[in-house]
């Protein structure tokens, strides 16, 4: 490993990091995008490759992305707070984690393009005491971490059309404790056993399209599978008793475009449909219960030089958390549902460029109704985004 190049290191920390760090996010369970660049953009990446993530975002944006290697850091901050099921009960929660990722991609003779991007993602809380007064209760608190590994090929048959094909292989990491549920007494609320930190792996396939119809167009597609994950010891007993312990990472799909509008100004625009609902885990009607999620993300780009880039972006989403469902979400606050994103890039050399972005996900609150009235979630996000580019 010492023998090769600095930037294939600096990929392959990224993907030794993404096993050991916390992973949370702001589409449901998943980032609001992959790649510093792209995340400073709202994360409109499907039509838009720019990096050695791209196999992450779309696999055949590999064929447009010269041979490089790629590492980020995507700084979460979050505080949530809830007022829970009893007047006066307030919870407070705060967040500050690291969320690594990164790849690595070389052009190979014959159109063809190989490479392996690494992502984090996932969902969690720490509010430090029982969230209820129930004998028994441990501090409610939760974590899920999901990391994958995606090694992918793209062709391109022209210069303006490829295809790409890669595998999903998540390593996932799940732990909940001062969960309470319904006791057997009518009335009555009892405390689920904690199963401590358990692991899970799963394999899934994706698949994408980029087609350029006019110079200055590129049009993108991409699908990926539902990962589907192994059980999680101990949590099929109870709180993962409806899908036998598994919380699988859920199937997405997505359409894309970039606009080349001046020879400095690059716009770009994704639709994707992240499947939750799909899950069976979050078919249990005394869970979670997340639907599907459509996501749109608007970005735009602009050089001022041959060294300096500013970058923006929008996102919007329908919440996956129906409010009726405010008490089962005490645990997985996620329930943002916009967030805006500046960035810069500096190319500090022929090869080598530095990325820096900010994404913030404002002060959002999810007010309970039907069986979750009297329950109010409050949270708000801040990502701070750092990456190192090196072309080959």
């Amino acid at each position: 490993m010492s023998r090769l190049p600095r930037p294939c290191l600096l990929a392959v920390a990224a993907a030794a990091a993404a096993l050991h760090a916390d992973a949370w996010a702001v589409n449901g369970a998943q980032p609001g995008g992959i790649g510093i660049k792209n995340a400073s953009m709202g994360g409109a990446s499907i039509a838009l490759p720019l990096d050695a993530t791209a196999a992450a975002n779309n696999p055949a944006g590999l064929a447009f992305v010269p041979s490089s290697a790629t590492f980020g850091l995507q700084l979460f901050r979050g505080h949530s707070s809830a007022e829970y099921v009893l007047p006066g009960n307030n919870l407070d929660n705060r967040q500050t984690q690291p969320v690594p990722e990164g790849g690595i991609n070389r052009q190979l003779d014959g159109g063809i393009a190989v490479g392996l991007s690494v992502s984090g993602a996932g969902a969690g809380s720490d509010y430090g005491q029982p969230a209820l007064p129930v004998a028994g209760a441990g501090e409610a608190k939760t974590s899920l971490r999901v990391a994958e590994f995606v090694p992918a090929l793209a062709y391109a048959p022209r210069p303006d059309l490829a295809v790409g094909l890669g595998l999903t292989l998540a390593w996932q990491q799940f732990e909940a404790d001062g969960v309470i549920v319904p006791a057997p007494v009518p009335g009555g609320l009892m405390p689920l056993p904690g199963h401590g930190r358990q692991s899970a792996t799963g394999i899934g396939v994706r698949a994408g399209l980029l087609w350029k119809p006019a110079e200055n167009w590129t049009l993108g597609a991409t699908a990926r599978s539902r990962v589907r994950m192994s059980s999680l010891d101990g949590y099929e007993r109870d709180l993962l008793a409806y899908s036998d312990g598994h919380l699988d990472v859920p199937a997405q799909y997505g359409v894309g475009v970039a606009w080349q509008a001046t020879p400095r100004l690059t716009l770009a625009a994704d639709w994707l449909r992240i499947l939750w609902g799909e899950i069976e885990a979050m078919r249990d009607p005394n869970g979670f219960a997340w639907r599907n999620q459509p996501v749109l993300r608007l970005g735009a780009a602009w050089s001022l030089d041959d060294r300096w880039t500013l970058r923006a972006g929008i996102s919007r989403n329908d919440r996956q958390i129906d409010s009726s469902r405010a008490v089962q979400n005490l645990l997985v606050p996620s329930i943002h549902d916009r967030a805006y994103s500046v960035g810069l890039s500096w190319r500090s050399g022929e090869r080598s460029e530095i990325n820096l972005g900010y994404e913030l996900n404002p002060r959002t609150t999810l007010e309970g109704t039907g069986a979750s009235a009297g329950t109010s979630l409050t949270s708000k996000v801040q990502m701070f985004l750092l990456g190192y580019h090196h072309n080959f």
